[in-house]
């Protein structure tokens, strides 16, 4: 009989520091705030006096001519340009990404796939590869894989095969 008595004055104990520890709320008002507050500060602004001067506007053209300097870079740059069309002269192809619709051995479904890109995108131009024994439709071309995200998206709903793959692009000088 001394045990449960001593439980539950424990138990009160507890309970009492407990709710005597836990941190009192605060309550809320349900007041508004005004914003209607207002105050003159003119007072306070400097004043400033418009000048009367008007310029005088003159019509007449008058003739640029280029400035010479010497930090003028002109000289280096078009020979680095130069130096960039050689070398893009010499290697001929690009690095790039292309949508791949179809890769396979059936010559006749390659042809068909790519005469259907020709209704669903026709901005695009679809190329038909052959490289013994496989059969490539592909469309696009783009320089970053980012850029070919719209049209394989495009693609992907009636071709779930495709996929965007590097590609080698020639580089047509005009």
């Amino acid at each position: 009989m001394n045990k449960p008595l001593k439980n539950l004055a424990l138990c009160l104990t507890l309970g009492w520091v407990c709710w005597a520890c836990s941190p009192q709320t605060v309550p809320q008002q349900a007041s508004v705030i005004d914003y209607s507050y207002e105050d003159d500060i003119t007072k306070y602004r400097p004043l400033f006096e418009p000048e009367q001067t008007k310029e005088k506007v003159s019509n007449e053209v008058q003739s640029n001519s280029p400035m010479r300097v010497s930090f003028d870079v002109s000289d280096k740059l078009n020979a680095v340009i130069d130096s960039m069309v050689a070398r893009n002269d010499s290697l001929g192809v690009i690095s790039g990404y292309t949508v791949l619709v179809y890769s396979g051995n059936d010559e006749l479904q390659a042809g068909r796939i790519r005469n259907r890109l020709f209704d669903l995108v026709p901005e695009h131009e679809a190329r038909f590869s052959y490289k013994l024994p496989t059969y490539f439709v592909k469309v696009g071309q783009f320089y970053q894989q980012i850029e070919a995200q719209a049209l394989y998206r495009k693609i992907r709903s009636y071709y779930p095969t495709a996929s965007i793959v590097p590609d080698k692009f020639p580089i047509k000088n005009d």
